[in-house]
C-alpha cells in the first residue's frame, strides 16, 4: 500500500511539471488526463484503481489536505493544484471499504468537502463520505451522461419500491417517467432519456414521496421553499 500511495505522489508531481516527460509511459493515462484537464471541482470518483478528489479554493489558499477516518485522521494526504487552478488529490481506492469517510484542512483548518455528502461520525464530528461504485458492473446511482446524448438516472435503494423520475422537463409529473428497477441488480432503479437544452432540476418519487437524488450533492429551492437536485 504505502509503495502504491508513492506512485500516486510521484504522478502528481509529475503533472504539476517538477518531474520530466521522461517517465510518462509508466503512470495511469487516464488517470493524468483527468487530473490534468479538471477545470472545476466535482464529487469524488473512482477514476482506475483510484479516487480522484478535487476542490476548488480561493486563490489565497496555500494548502489543502485530506485525513481519512480509517487511518484515525492521522495522515494528511496533500492536494495539488493542475494548470487550471483547481486542487487535486488521487488516492489508491482502499480494500474492503464501502464508505469512506475523510475531513478536509484548508489551510490549518478542518471543515468537509462541499462536493459530497456530509454526516456526523461516532465524536459527532462533521465529516465527508464517498461510497464507491460496486464492482458488479451496476450503473452508478445520480447523474450521467451518457455517449449518445441521453441522460441516466439511477437510483439504489429497497428491492420491490416504485420509484419514478421527475422535473423540470416532464412537467413536475410524478407518473410520467418510471424508473424500472433493474432485473439483475435488485433495488437498482434506472432510466434514461434524451432531455431538452433548458433541464436543471429533478426529483425522485420514491413509493409517492419526493425525495432529492442522495447520490447528488448540489441542490437548489423552488419557489415553494422544497429542496430539488441540480441536473449540472
Amino acid at each position: 500500500m504505502r509503495g502504491r500511495k508513492t506512485g500516486v505522489f510521484i504522478f502528481l508531481l509529475l503533472i504539476s511539471g517538477r518531474l520530466g516527460s521522461l517517465f510518462c509511459e509508466t503512470f495511469d493515462t487516464e488517470l493524468h488526463l483527468e487530473i490534468a484537464n479538471l477545470k472545476q471541482a466535482s464529487a469524488p470518483r473512482v477514476v482506475g484503481s483510484n479516487i480522484l478528489l478535487s476542490y476548488s479554493a480561493p486563490p489565497i489558499s496555500q494548502s489543502i489536505a485530506l485525513a481519512l477516518e480509517h487511518e484515525d485522521y492521522r495522515t494528511l494526504h496533500r492536494y495539488q493544484k493542475n494548470k487550471h487552478g483547481i486542487f487535486v488529490l488521487a488516492l489508491p481506492l482502499p480494500e474492503g471499504k464501502q464508505k469512506i469517510r475523510y475531513r478536509l484542512v484548508v489551510d490549518g483548518l478542518w471543515t468537509t468537502d462541499p462536493n459530497t455528502k456530509k454526516e456526523e461520525d461516532s465524536r459527532r464530528f462533521p465529516v465527508s463520505y464517498f461510497i464507491p461504485p460496486d464492482s458488479t458492473g451496476a450503473p452508478e446511482s445520480g447523474v450521467e451522461f451518457l455517449a449518445d446524448g441521453r441522460t441516466r438516472f439511477t437510483y439504489r435503494g429497497a428491492s420491490g419500491s416504485k420509484v419514478s423520475l421527475l422535473g423540470d422537463f416532464n412537467r413536475w409529473d410524478p407518473f410520467l417517467t418510471p424508473m424500472p428497477e433493474s432485473p439483475i441488480y435488485p433495488g437498482v432503479y434506472s432510466v434514461a432519456l434524451k432531455l431538452p437544452d433548458e433541464a436543471r432540476f429533478y426529483q425522485y418519487a420514491l413509493n409517492g414521496k419526493r425525495i432529492t437524488d442522495p447520490a447528488n450533492p448540489r441542490f437548489a429551492r423552488n419557489g415553494w421553499d422544497e429542496t430539488i437536485s441540480i441536473i449540472k
